[in-house]
């Protein structure tokens, strides 16, 4: 179902605008008693579409142009809310909590990072939201307007692209850090407002179920054709694991002392802005995050991990790994030290962050096994015509074998030949600290 347009100017125009500026948000010094002078006049839509980022949720910019006050002002948001969808995909799809964890984030969290770095921290500005029973929205400035762009390229980022991501991600993380040592109180308090939105619920979607399934026998078809040297019984052992979405994905993203710290959850080239040099050059100079809807308390490795795997080749990710991993850690460590005018405590090493990734992996891989298709060929379709779509289990499983081509292929092979190395020189398990019992025995792949 398309944006009706007009529709959505009214609904701006009549119910929004007016709460954005009864809450103070949307002028400076908002005086209730000139409340009438507002008036709204012309409103520009531009949806925000595949060809940007994939999406289950409608997004859209919207300049606007009012008077307040006797001055005309100009104000540019993004506004994004769920599609017009039923009740039941709307709770299997986790909207309210979603919705609400980046409420959380944007409201409570936010503010509190940019009184550690002092304004510094690049993050949209909020305006608004709602969470009703079937539907639930956000709005936020469009940041675009402040020189921020996502990038072109969805998939197969930059080494300078990666090396200012992993930066700003080791900063957050530190501030996480440091706010659980200064204000550890203040810091569980915020973090237990976030409510499981991947792994709530024992069963799901049949559907997705079958997807990400599938998923691991590409992976392993496509292990066994251009890295044969991989293990076998190690690619096995690692679909045996994550068989279970909800099963090992509970246990893998559990909040595990002392690692646990505020995390983004899915940050990846969807979810962060640049800024460039404006030489033209196409050099990127800063980063921001947005989409905080998988915000968790968690280990830091559920973001470096995601990002290295779903935005990040192998012909960077691989032959630049150690370089990269110490670009995190040092950003990280810096970070902390800083903000918490603390020495490092001992659990925060390189070797230990890294064992910890090593950990992470499979999550990361399974993730990837199933998505990086869609990052590679996205569908043609609006998110709510995806929630209506009738497809058969035969086209999904030969959509999801063979969407994105020899790219995904080769890309998800080097993931697990990465896992297999890095597992074997640093003796880590990847199936560490997880019980796979409960599912264990009903593994069928082939």
């Amino acid at each position: 179902m398309a944006l009706i347009v007009d529709k959505e100017i009214e609904w701006l125009t009549n119910c929004v605008l007016p709460e954005i500026l009864k809450n103070g948000r949307l002028v400076d010094n908002y005086n209730e008693s000139q409340f009438n002078t507002f008036k709204v006049g012309t409103i520009q839509i531009a949806v925000i579409g595949i060809e940007e980022a994939f999406m289950l949720t409608q997004c859209y910019r919207a300049s606007i142009n009012f008077d307040f006050a006797g001055k005309q002002q100009q104000v540019k948001l993004v506004v994004k809310k769920t599609p017009e969808i039923s009740t039941e995909d709307y709770n299997d799809a986790q909207f309210d909590d979603l919705f609400h964890n980046e409420v959380v984030f944007y409201t409570e969290i936010l503010p509190l990072i940019q009184q550690l770095s002092g304004g510094n921290f690049g993050a949209p500005k909020y305006y608004y939201s709602e969470i009703k029973s079937n539907s639930a929205l956000i709005i936020l400035g469009d940041f675009a307007t402040d020189g921020w762009s996502v990038t072109k390229d969805r998939f197969n980022l930059s080494l300078e692209h990666v090396r200012i991501a992993v930066k700003y991600l080791g900063k957050f993380h530190g501030f996480g850090y440091a706010m659980k040592n200064n204000e550890n109180k203040r810091f569980q308090q915020l973090t237990k407002e976030f409510r499981e939105s991947r792994f709530t619920s024992d069963s799901m979607n049949p559907m997705w179920d079958l997807t990400l399934k599938t998923g691991l026998k590409r992976a392993l078809k496509a292990t066994n054709k251009y890295h044969p040297d991989v293990d076998m019984d190690f690619v096995k052992k690692f679909q045996q694991l994550v068989f279970s979405y909800v099963g090992y994905g509970r246990q893998r993203v559990a909040p595990k002392e002392p690692f646990s710290t505020i995390c983004h959850g899915d940050y990846l080239r969807n979810n962060v802005a640049y800024k460039y040099d404006t030489d033209s050059s196409g050099n990127p100079l800063d980063i921001m995050m947005f989409d905080y809807q998988t915000v968790r308390l968690s280990s830091p490795m559920i973001d470096l991990s995601v990002f290295l795997a779903c935005s990040v080749f192998a012909d960077v990710r691989y032959k630049h790994f150690d370089s990269i991993f110490d670009d995190y850690c040092n950003a990280l460590f810096e970070s902390y030290t800083k903000q918490s005018n603390q020495p490092l405590p001992e659990f925060l090493n390189r070797q230990n962050m890294l064992n910890e990734y090593v950990r992470f992996l499979p999550y990361s891989i399974s993730i990837s096994s199933s998505f990086l298709m869609m990052l590679v060929d996205p569908p043609q379709n609006t998110p709510a015509e995806l929630f209506l779509m009738q497809t058969t289990e035969e086209d999904i499983i030969n959509n999801c074998m063979t969407q994105g081509g020899e790219i995904v292929d080769r890309e998800i092979a080097h993931q697990l030949k990465e896992m297999f190395d890095l597992s074997r020189l640093h003796n880590v398990e990847i199936d560490e600290d997880i019980d796979s019992s409960a599912w264990i025995n009903s593994v069928v792949l082939e």
